[in-house]
């Protein structure tokens, strides 16, 4: 569980989000739309705790975080560029994950296993990253989330870079993970998160709308305007 109470942030003058509140429930799957440059980066890095809002509190299961640090937040955050140390490969990155999760070393081969058959990724086990195509690193990205065992997830452009057949398999995952998580995703796919999500977070141009069922395309373009055609 996630709750946001009046999200207020600011980069000089200009205000990306005013007194904005929510509550995140677990066993969901949420979906942030709006156009670029409108605040979804920003909400979730405020939550995590890598940008520090002007006003806020941040309350989990584990209680109030507004005034924790990054590292001692029960949330992850996968961002949408790639980051990763030059010097390990691939499956050194998986191992330093479950070493930090403290996963016994049956329980990590498991693991590591699970999701690197899943997303196809033994190929790639003892590549570097830098060696590595942008679909690729971004399932090597995901596959580092998803070993976390923090109960909140924040999913930034999880689907760029993926082929239609890897696109499925993140569908298949994300739907899966769901049962022991809290889950944001922010997405231009509108598709991708029509078949993940439980409730829509869409920033339109009569402000920020709430809601569940379908959705497609066209509805949000409605909402938020011509960038979406």
């Amino acid at each position: 569980m996630l709750e946001i109470k009046n999200l207020y942030k600011s980069y000089g003058s200009r205000i990306i989000i005013e007194n904005w509140s929510y509550q995140f429930q677990n066993g969901k799957i949420y979906g942030l739309i709006g156009r670029n440059g409108i605040g979804k980066t920003t909400i979730l890095k405020c939550m995590c705790g890598l940008l520090i809002p002007n006003k806020a509190e941040i309350i989990s299961d584990k209680g109030d975080l507004s005034r924790e640090d990054y590292l001692n937040r029960d949330i992850i955050y996968v961002s949408d560029e790639p980051i990763y140390y030059h010097n390990l490969t691939v499956q050194e990155h998986f191992w330093l994950v479950c070493k930090v999760e403290n996963y016994t070393q049956e329980e990590a081969q498991k693991a590591i296993s699970f999701y690197t058959n899943k997303l196809h990724m033994q190929e790639y086990l003892n590549y570097y990253p830098s060696a590595l195509s942008k679909g690729t690193l971004q399932r090597m990205m995901l596959i580092m989330g998803f070993l976390r065992r923090k109960p909140n997830l924040l999913l930034d452009e999880p689907f760029n870079g993926l082929d239609p057949v890897q696109l499925e398999e993140i569908i298949q995952i994300c739907d899966e993970e769901r049962k022991k998580r809290c889950m944001i995703i922010s997405s231009h796919d509108i598709e991708s998160l029509a078949e993940l999500c439980d409730e829509y977070i869409v920033w339109g141009t009569n402000g920020i709308k709430v809601f569940s069922g379908k959705i497609d395309r066209k509805a949000v373009n409605q909402m938020i305007g011509d960038s979406y055609v």
